[in-house]
């Protein structure tokens, strides 16, 4: 499928679909008292598990946290970042696709993160954000990664709600993201809960020049958690507007992401 053909696709289902703002099971270390001898534990994945085609946009829909999406890493390694994404629009199967497209396909850092993106089967993600917690615990369980560099991002209908997962669900997440997003509850904050979920964390909100609807509502939230003395930076997009064009470089999330 042509990337025209899918920046096509995610334009219309975008703008559709939203509206402006109103266990660790991976690897056991050698004893201080064994230095040098070989008593690693194998990491066996569960036998349900599908296995891994790196390289390719793999859905996955026979897991019990099934279906979504995941395009693995260019390495065995059981230590790489995982990055939740959660597209814009309904969220279902193309926006997903289309989004991995022009969010993420392109940007060098790819081959480096286990990048995951949940879609409902309905249509409608939005009600099934919480799923993607036990998306989470079973990309761990089934490839690996890093539990302590697990980082949530979304755009659009997508930035909303990892947004509010980050406020309702913080524990697993290292960072934030929103390409662009903002809380549900734009333009009032709950201090109390958003240093409860982000203390600590670093955030990255970015959003088009040229997106209008969106453009004041991100840099004010940037300014808030700022205030708040959260970890933030605002960048935004030269030239493009709320659904981003083949000509971006996706490079800017990967640099946030493995910075972190």
């Amino acid at each position: 499928m042509g990337r025209l053909f899918l920046m096509t696709m995610i334009s219309m289902a975008l703008l559709m679909g939203c509206p402006g703002p109103t266990d660790d099971d991976d690897v056991a270390t050698d004893d201080d008292d064994d230095v040098g001898d070989d008593d690693t534990t194998p990491f066996e994945p569960p036998e349900w598990c599908t296995e891994a085609e790196a390289g390719i946009w793999q859905q996955i829909d026979d897991h019990p946290a099934s279906p979504y999406f995941v395009h693995h890493p260019d390495t065995d390694a059981l230590d790489v970042p995982t990055v939740l994404f959660l597209s814009g629009g309904p969220g279902d199967e193309g926006t997903a696709s289309a989004t991995f497209q022009a969010w993420l396909a392109g940007g060098d850092g790819l081959d480096q993160v286990r990048a995951v993106a949940p879609f409902a089967e309905d249509g409608d993600l939005l009600d099934e954000y919480d799923r993607s917690i036990e998306i989470i615990d079973e990309i761990l369980a089934c490839y690996g990664g890093d539990p302590a560099s697990v980082h949530l991002g979304g755009t659009s209908n997508g930035g909303r709600g990892a947004f509010e997962l980050m406020l309702d669900h913080p524990e697993p997440f290292a960072t934030l993201l929103g390409a662009p997003g903002i809380f549900p509850t734009y333009p009032s904050f709950d201090d109390d809960a958003i240093l409860a979920a982000l203390e600590g964390k670093a955030v990255f909100n970015g959003v088009g020049e040229t997106d209008t609807q969106w453009q004041g509502a991100v840099e004010q939230t940037h300014e808030h958690f700022e205030e708040l003395g959260i970890d933030s930076v605002y960048v935004e997009f030269a030239g493009e507007g709320h659904i981003l064009t083949a000509g971006f470089d996706e490079t800017v999330f990967f640099d946030f992401w493995l910075a972190h």
